[in-house]
């Protein structure tokens, strides 16, 4: 009888073979990727397409990261000091 399940060197050779196939991407690609699907803005910050509470980029679906964003990332503000 036949194992039905493959050994780990089974599944090391298919995943080699995978990653020849296809190489990893870089992280900027994979930003980009990410970006460009709608999943994250510009900033990092996760879009309400995916649950979260950013908006994506105007042009997320052509967005390559080499353009400049018309917005500009949000800064918190600052809090008084107060004295103890």
């Amino acid at each position: 009888m036949t194992n039905p399940f493959p050994t780990p060197e089974e599944l090391a050779a298919e995943a080699r073979e995978a990653l020849r196939k296809h190489p990893p991407k870089t992280g900027h690609e994979y930003f980009v990727h990410l970006v460009r699907r709608g999943f994250i803005n510009a900033e990092g910050q996760v879009t309400r397409l995916i649950g979260g509470a950013a908006e994506p980029e105007p042009n997320y679906k052509t967005w390559t990261g080499e353009e400049s964003t018309d917005r500009q990332p949000e800064k918190k503000a600052k809090k008084p000091k107060t004295k103890s």
